[in-house]
């Protein structure tokens, strides 16, 4: 079961090291070290290891392994039944006993920890509350558990109770990195709730903790300043302002799964109203595109509100106090002083997703603003090549001025571009709501596909994508290539490909599958009546994809795998596995949607 949770690739990697540790070869250790450095999820590599240990009888260091993988995920039911089992064949019966009834608990506490994550995305908080209390009931020293607990609890308005389950988070783990981000949930509740000399002393304190145990650097105070800023709508400092599209109601798609298992849609929603406003005499802070005019934040997208949760803005605290201000970390001076610039660049743009679709759209929004013609650029430093490349592709020749978190540039006249679409970080919205607006799809659409001359690109017309993820992964996806390439299908990494060749490669494909992610984006350069078979582990509902799909006209579906358990904490991340003939009776057409 632990070695199932890898890739196959990745649990050879593991028994050839368990093998040299089984020798007494030091390599073998060596090997396992490099395996846990390079992995994201290290407990699944060391439980892995346990079990490839066990299996060849070294239980001492199987013991050993499950035990570190247990420190590592407390949920992992595997790791305390492997301990159970090593530890009765070391003779330690009572060590055994106590690991078995442990995983009983956790067991049956992890269905109800499970449930929680979706209770609150749907803002059922007093649901998600009794599903964490009666999972915590089961599983006590689950530290996830706590901090979900607070997290519901402060949603729900109950900051008293939230306050006591971070105390308990620092009570019975004072040495995990769960009681630093307590600390920090300290501080945004009492901010919350209006106490803003007792949130400044918890910001202090937090600081004070990040600094002690990973270093000056990963507090967000390192060379930044926390300020509380009003929260101001971009319309009332517009020196200039062009609508470009109205919000009006979209009918949202229900994703068609493969096979078929349930209804999401479709839905009505109100699409994201887009428009371009020139502002003056402001300040662009960090790289997520945060803009700030004297004590005023000032908002110029729904989806980049202080108020919903920003995980990718590091600039935003989430200390949201009831008077409408916010806890903004800055560079303490200004770095750079600009005439005039276009706001390009912000939160996730190193994503190709959100570069795509909700960034580089803003060249063509801008255009539209009298006065914008050949600005600078304001550009996320740390963009990658293809998207450097699509900048370049639709705004030839410009200068580019770099963003980085240390960035806080002071600028005379700014442009500044909604969105492409409402895609936030926050759980608690829809995921029906989440759209890219279909007015973006035509202008990026038509920009693109006229900029890049597809029609004599020599691309196969039947292709697979490979993708590599630390998260969402589909474990059998070799298994499925290789069954695919004796069909006809080309294996393409996406990552090797400059923009232009993916465009190219896309326009002309008939068929693709790939696993769902940031490359179904090129899904907007497809021809109309192409298909798309996304590989989908039941993560979040697939909406905005469909979307896409409608709007380009693509015959888009998604092939249901099988979750791996245990493999993330929050079943929207795990793992799965795609049943190979579904796909394939998917692609040949014997499968009826």
């Amino acid at each position: 079961m632990a070695l199932d949770r890898l890739s196959p690739a990745l649990q050879q990697k593991v028994e050839g090291a368990a093998d040299r540790v089984a020798h007494e070869d030091p390599a073998g250790m060596t090997q396992l070290k490099q395996l846990v450095a390079a992995h994201s999820n290290r407990g699944h590599i060391l439980a892995a290891m346990g079990a490839a240990l066990e299996a060849r009888g070294v239980l001492e260091m199987a013991l050993a392994m499950w035990k570190a993988a247990w420190e590592l995920d407390r949920r992992d039911v595997a790791a305390l039944e492997g301990q159970a089992r090593c530890a009765a064949q070391l003779g330690r019966l009572e060590e055994a006993a106590a690991a078995r009834a442990r995983a009983t608990g956790v067991g049956a506490a992890r269905a109800s920890f499970d449930r929680a994550p979706q209770l609150y995305r749907a803002r059922r908080y007093d649901d998600a509350i009794a599903a964490l209390r009666e999972g915590l009931a089961l599983a006590t020293d689950d530290v996830l558990g706590w901090i979900a607990l607070s997290d519901s609890l402060r949603e729900a308005g109950r900051f008293d109770e939230a306050l006591d389950a971070l105390k308990e988070v620092r009570r019975r783990h004072p040495g995990h990195a769960g009681a630093v981000d307590a600390v920090e949930r300290i501080g945004r509740t009492l901010m919350a709730m209006g106490r803003g000399a007792e949130a400044q002393q918890a910001l202090g304190a937090w600081h004070s903790l990040r600094v002690q145990r990973y270093g000056p650097a990963s507090s967000p105070l390192h060379g930044r300043e926390p300020v509380m800023l009003r929260e101001t709508a971009i319309e009332a400092r517009a020196q200039e302002r062009v609508e470009i599209a109205p919000s009006r109601p979209v009918e949202v798609p229900s994703p068609r799964y493969v096979p078929a298992f349930r209804e999401d849609g479709p839905q009505t929603e109100p699409s994201p109203a887009l428009s371009v406003s020139e502002v003056h005499d402001v300040e662009v802070v960090g790289q997520s595109g945060v803009v700030t005019s004297g004590d005023d934040l000032l908002v110029y997208d729904e989806s980049l509100s202080p108020r919903l949760r920003q995980d990718n803005v590091p600039e935003y605290s989430g200390w949201n106090h009831p008077s409408g201000a916010t806890l903004v970390f800055r560079p303490r001076a200004v770095t750079r002083r600009i005439e005039a610039a276009i706001l390009v660049g912000g939160r996730a743009a190193q994503n190709y997703f959100h570069w795509t679709l909700e960034h580089l759209p803003k060249v063509l929004f801008a255009a539209q603003l009298p006065g914008s013609e050949g600005l600078p650029l304001l550009v996320n430093a740390e963009l990658p090549a293809q998207c450097r490349e699509a900048l370049a592709l639709l705004a030839p020749g410009r200068e580019v001025i770099p963003m980085t978190d240390a960035s806080r540039v002071a600028v005379g006249r700014l442009v500044v571009s909604s969105l492409g679409g409402m895609i936030p970080d926050d759980p608690r919205v829809p995921f029906s709501r989440m759209m890219i607006a279909p007015e973006t799809v035509r202008r990026l659409r038509a920009a693109v596909l006229g900029a890049v001359d597809t029609r004599d690109a020599e691309t196969p017309r039947r292709v697979m994508l490979t993708r590599r993820s630390a998260r969402r992964g589909c474990l059998n996806e070799e298994a499925i290539a290789a069954s695919l390439e004796a069909r006809g299908f080309t294996l393409v990494d996406p990552v090797s490909l400059s923009f232009r060749e993916q465009v190219q490669l896309f326009a002309n494909a008939e068929t693709v599958v790939l696993t769902v992610g940031a490359a179904m984006t090129n899904v907007v350069f497809m021809p109309e009546g192409a298909r798309m078979f996304g590989l989908w582990g039941e993560s979040a509902p697939p909406h905005y994809f469909a979307g896409l799909g409608r709007a380009a006209g693509v015959d888009l579906a998604f092939v249901r795998g099988d979750q791996i358990p245990g493999s993330h904490p929050d079943p929207i991340h795990r793992d799965f596995v795609v049943p190979e003939d579904t796909l394939l009776e998917a692609v040949e057409g014997r499968r009826a949607a």
